[in-house]
């Protein structure tokens, strides 16, 4: 049988603790097998900005988008500067990363604050893969996934099965 991929949502500064701790990084992350992970990054600005991977791996995907639905027409909770909404283009990345690391045991995932933005990417891996719920519903109950980005997300693949792939 097969085991159900867990997911674990984080806050930035958790996920960077849990990287130093296990000396996880731009150098090391590629020999992990078995584990991906998606940063969720502010669209400007100084920490909540900077990737903690900077170079490409297969195994990590970096997004920039901030906490809001529409672009510059709102303020991020951690971004006071020009903002950027989760757009079709995010989701076409998000999926394709998941397809290429299906297989997977572990993902983890953040954001700055490791509710919204990554509580919805959680959301949605956890339901595309077919993740272990049980486990995800245990160890994530501080979520709050973003409602904008998990619609985003799912048009995406309704419209991809519809359309054929984009």
């Amino acid at each position: 049988m097969d085991e159900k991929v867990k997911i674990y949502v984080f806050p930035k500064v958790q996920f960077q603790e849990v990287l130093e701790r296990n000396n996880i990084n731009d150098d090391s992350v590629d020999a992990i097998i078995n584990y991906a992970f998606i940063c969720i990054n502010d669209s400007e600005g100084n920490y909540y900005h900077t990737p903690l991977f900077t170079e490409p791996h297969h195994n990590v995907l970096n997004l920039f988008f901030d906490d809001v639905k529409k672009n510059d027409l709102e303020i991020s909770p951690t971004n006071s500067r020009k903002t950027r909404a989760f757009t079709e283009k995010d989701a076409k990345r998000v999926v394709n990363f998941l397809d290429n690391n299906k297989n997977v045991k572990v993902l983890l995932v953040h954001c700055a604050a490791g509710i919204s933005r990554s509580g919805a990417i959680g959301q949605f891996a956890l339901d595309y893969l077919n993740g272990n719920k049980e486990y995800f519903r245990i160890n994530n109950k501080h979520i709050l996934p973003n409602a904008e980005v998990v619609r985003i997300l799912n048009n995406y693949v309704r419209n991809k099965c519809s359309f054929g792939k984009r």
